[in-house]
């Protein structure tokens, strides 16, 4: 065999070995493969699921610390003809997942509505949100955790939820109106 095909098998074998690691199993529902996406969409039924995502933890290389809570945010639109609603939504990283507006307290019982050719938006911390409560593990931005939401009508739909990276740039930075103070 020349030297183009050890090395080329050598890489191969490399290649496969990488892959196979990848595929750890563990008890864990965490997904340690890290991914590049601050949100994910999804469907059920005639309801789509839009930039679902959990928010950033804080500063660069910062957690969720387990015993903690975490911002669960979506939109959820209705190309349906009738009015569905919002009325569960799970995951093994957490205790259980309320519904939080702004600072008021939790609400277990999730009953949002989600009116037809409409939207909900349950997004905004400051405001109405979904929230992971008693979070069972470290959650670290990157990384993405498997969130099943309920749906009275359409049913249900299980997504592999990214936790957003902290972005520290400031908007008015680079923006087209900035100027050039030389």
């Amino acid at each position: 065999m020349n030297r183009t095909g050890v090395t080329a098998s050598i890489l191969l074998l490399l290649v496969v070995l990488t892959g196979c690691s990848a595929l750890r199993t563990g008890s864990s529902s965490y997904d340690h493969t890290r991914f590049q996406l601050d949100s994910v969409d999804g469907q059920v039924g005639s309801l789509r699921l839009l930039s679902v995502s959990i928010a950033s933890p804080g500063t660069r290389g910062s957690i969720h610390i387990a015993g903690d809570s975490a911002a669960l945010l979506l939109t959820v639109a209705n190309d349906g003809e009738d009015e569905d609603v919002l009325t569960g939504a799970s995951t093994d990283v957490a205790e259980g997942v309320v519904l939080r507006d702004g600072d008021a307290p939790s609400d277990p019982d999730l009953q949002v509505p989600v009116p037809s050719g409409s939207v909900a938006i349950v997004r905004d911390v400051t405001g109405p949100h979904l929230e992971l409560s008693g979070l069972q593990e470290r959650l670290r931005s990157g990384f993405s955790v498997p969130v099943t939401f309920e749906f009275r009508d359409a049913g249900s739909v299980t997504l592999s939820v990214p936790i957003r990276t902290y972005t520290d740039v400031r908007p008015d930075r680079f923006s087209i109106s900035a100027q050039c103070r030389c």
